[in-house]
């Protein structure tokens, strides 16, 4: 097996497939460290902001914005178009409790229109797409939508959520429901940020020392070994999981997971013995600094058995700068 770092997206049948549903902005930072490994598909009921998306200038292996709104079931759906585009939802926003705050001009209606919507499984573009990460951002319908895709997220290895911890929409599926299903699904929390605390409105919010998390980007990754897929395993499975855990720094769960797939029979024991060594979870940066060129070049006077270390020290660092 190559090092992580040498493989190409033909190594693992043609890169990761990304799904992003609420593709509005752009992706997490840390997924465009393996851009030119990842299929990025986009969801976002807008069309014009689709057109923006995919006129982009990106490192992606492939990359294609689909104007879908996305549901639990197929059929038609209010739109309710807010004063933010990131805030537009097929769910009504719950305004007497959002102007309990002070972002609550981003949810002010400005206008509605019918839609068509319709589940993963009805959009013929990804009929025989195998989605391998998936990240949900659809204001509120994040457990109808993977509900409605079971199969799906059976053969996902990572899954991002970012869902309400209240009610923000009246009906939205908010966060305790969401881990209900994905641990029922085989899958572990890894990551949580719910520093989204927004002021009540009123003049005391600029003093105020701690206000109420509203919401949380959660990362949800697939333990293979409490859980074993319904679905025979690939070696080319097996390797994009494994990039994925280098990708979110997950080292000893995936050395966990490598022994699992060498158990298998989907790497060789010499590939398994390589995953023991902390520096080969250590991707490189997409675009080496200086320093770090330097850096590399230093390391050519350690002894090779401080490498590892070192590396992840310097991986570390740059994170805690991102």
């Amino acid at each position: 097996m190559k090092r992580l770092d040498d493989v190409t997206a033909e190594d693992i049948g043609g890169g990761i497939n990304l799904l992003d549903l609420g593709a509005s902005g752009q992706p997490p930072e840390y997924w465009t460290r393996i851009a030119p490994l990842i299929n990025l598909i986009g969801f976002d009921p807008n069309k014009e902001e689709c057109e923006r998306l995919a006129k982009r200038k990106t490192r992606y292996h492939s990359q294609r914005f689909l104007p879908y709104a996305l549901a639990g079931r197929t059929g038609e759906f209010t739109l309710y178009r807010t004063h933010s585009i990131y805030c537009w939802s097929l769910l009504p926003p719950d305004l007497e409790w959002l102007r309990r705050f002070t972002y609550s001009d981003l949810f002010e209606l400005e206008g509605t229109q019918q839609v068509s919507a319709f589940t993963l499984d009805d959009i013929r573009e990804l009929q025989n797409v195998e989605i391998d990460a998936m990240k949900l951002d659809t204001q509120g319908l994040e457990l109808p939508i993977l509900e409605s895709a079971e199969a799906r997220v059976d053969r996902c290895i990572l899954l991002e959520t970012e869902t309400g911890l209240c009610e923000n929409y009246r009906g939205e599926t908010t966060f305790d429901q969401i881990m209900q299903f994905m641990l029922k699904k085989g899958f572990g929390l890894f990551d949580i940020n719910t520093d989204h605390r927004i002021p009540r409105a009123g003049h005391l919010a600029p003093q105020a020392d701690k206000e109420q998390m509203l919401w949380c980007e959660a990362v949800w990754i697939r333990d293979f070994v409490r859980r074993p897929p319904i679905l025979a395993l690939t070696r080319e499975k097996a390797l994009k999981a494994l990039y994925i855990y280098a990708n979110h720094g997950c080292y000893s769960f995936g050395a966990e997971m490598a022994a699992y797939f060498h158990k298998r029979g989907l790497i060789t024991p010499e590939e398994l013995a390589q995953t023991a060594d902390v520096s080969f979870w250590t991707l490189p940066s997409p675009n080496p600094s200086i320093r770090r060129r330097f850096l590399k070049m230093a390391l050519q006077f350690v002894p090779r058995r401080y490498h590892g270390s070192i590396a992840s020290a310097v991986k570390e660092l740059e994170r805690s700068k991102t």
